[in-house]
């Protein structure tokens, strides 16, 4: 409890919230979620308000446009806004309806707060009209602005006068995130240099370092996930018939050169154009996640001229923590983790979370946090700051985030972020340090951490 009150008062102290003692019309719910540093964080549940939130529409320029507008360009800069949302100040009316409760008393937001269904709009017009407007050779998404100039003197220019701007609007920035004077850098699933653009090879690794199938079932699975996104491949039929004739009850299975091939040319064209979409920033998106066993699969799609398109995929290994979870917890991780990973081209956005696990809808859904079970409640804090409806679709409609999780990467775990599990294991400590015991139990290590035997840290693990 004094870690949660020096957090408030050091939020406080920053003016981020005011404490506040006359009625409000609306009153939220805290929780609490340990950090990797020993500190917390403060979270507050407005799925409720969100309810009666109207949000504004913001229309971004497209890829398209942008990346025409790079044509020439030598030097580029990242920048990132620091705690981005808290620099957005609201005004005296708005903050009340922010009123959130503690053991200590009542406190509203003075600054724009995560979890606001409008927030991610609001944010990006600011940033669009008060740090890049007007200016060329500059382009913001949400917290990430990009640079860029033909020459060094041009590129510097142009910084100069972004960083001008976010001081005159008091914009910080979190200079361990910033790429200053680059001729390479990565920006909305492209990668971009003086060469010219081109997409990001991590949004197509999931497909193309994909493992042949063994059997019948891993080809079938491989075949729906071509059928549902190649369909406008040309020639599609005689790319693929030798590996129909295996699903044939009358042939023996045999996986030889011809076969190989095929796969790996379907796996190269499902990775490129046509198939393959541009980001377009104006159309409507879709999320497809599942969990198999022993991974997690996801791919983005846009809707362009009535037909979905992928974007980006992704797949990864699950660890031995993640394996003995509960399925509905299975598939509430990788929804989370979709989503944090096409983190750059859905924030701000509104998009569809489709699932072939049904009670996902309530749990991630308009379920209150704290009707929640503890795992759950905490992916679903992880996802407030994204705009998504979740969908349920049938098992048979998921063919892509069904093989991709099937068939993870196995390298994975070292190109992706693990504060998934480093956040379950800091919880699990947490719990467990709170357990109100007698005696030595749970005895100091030397390390002063807590010295367990394996079946006991196999049961904190699971809780």
């Amino acid at each position: 409890m004094g870690k949660v009150k020096e957090e408030i008062d050091r939020m406080e102290r920053m003016g981020v919230i005011t404490k506040i003692e006359e009625p409000t019309a609306w009153c939220a719910g805290m929780v609490v979620v340990p950090k990797k540093a020993g500190t917390v964080r403060i979270c507050v549940d407005f799925t409720r308000m969100n309810e009666s939130v109207c949000r504004e529409k913001f229309i971004l320029p497209s890829v398209e446009h942008t990346l025409g507008m790079l044509a020439g360009a030598t030097v580029f800069s990242k920048l990132d806004a620091n705690m981005g949302f808290w620099q957005v100040p609201w005004t005296k009316e708005s903050a009340k309806y922010t009123t959130f409760i503690t053991p200590f008393g009542r406190y509203y937001f003075n600054r724009l707060p995560f979890g606001i269904a409008s927030a991610p709009e609001h944010f990006q017009r600011m940033m669009m009209t008060e740090v890049t407007g007007g200016l060329e050779g500059v382009l913001c998404h949400m917290d990430d602005i990009l640079v860029w100039g033909q020459t060094q003197d041009e590129h510097d220019v142009r910084l100069h006068k972004v960083l001008e701007k976010a001081q005159k609007a008091g914009i910080t920035l979190n200079m361990d995130k910033c790429e200053l004077t680059r001729h390479t850098v990565k920006f909305l699933g492209h990668v971009i240099s003086a060469d010219g653009v081109k997409p990001d090879p991590e949004k197509t690794r999931a497909v193309q370092e994909m493992d042949a199938p063994k059997n019948v079932s891993e080809l079938r699975s491989f075949l729906g996930m071509v059928n549902q996104l190649g369909r406008f491949l040309p020639n599609l039929a005689e790319k693929d018939k030798v590996l129909r004739d295996l699903l044939s009850k009358k042939n023996h299975w045999y996986w030889g050169t011809e076969q190989q091939a095929s796969f790996d040319q379907l796996k190269t064209e499902l990775s490129s154009t046509p198939v393959l979409a541009l980001y377009n920033p104006n159309s409507a998106l879709k999320i497809s996640a599942d969990a198999s066993s022993f991974g997690l699969g996801a791919v983005l799609l846009q809707k362009s001229d009535a037909r979905w398109s992928p974007v980006a995929y992704a797949s990864r290994s699950m660890t031995p923590t993640e394996q003995r979870y509960a399925q509905v917890e299975k598939e509430a991780l990788a929804a989370t983790w979709a989503c944090e990973r096409f983190s750059c081209f859905i924030l701000g956005r509104p998009f569809e979370l489709e699932t072939d696990h049904k009670p996902l809808v309530s749990l991630l859904g308009g379920k209150a946090l704290d009707d929640l079970p503890p795992r759950i409640q905490r992916f679903k804090m992880r996802l407030m700051r994204y705009n998504y409806s979740v969908n349920h679709v049938p098992g048979k409609s998921l063919w892509t985030a069904d093989t991709l999780s099937r068939a993870p990467l196995r390298t994975a775990r070292a190109h992706t972020d693990t504060s998934l599990l480093e956040d379950t294991n800091i919880y699990v400590d947490s719990i467990i340090s709170n357990i109100p015991v007698s005696g030595d139990y749970p005895k100091k290590g030397k390390r002063g951490g807590t010295t367990q035997n394996s079946s006991t840290r196999d049961t904190a693990q699971e809780i």
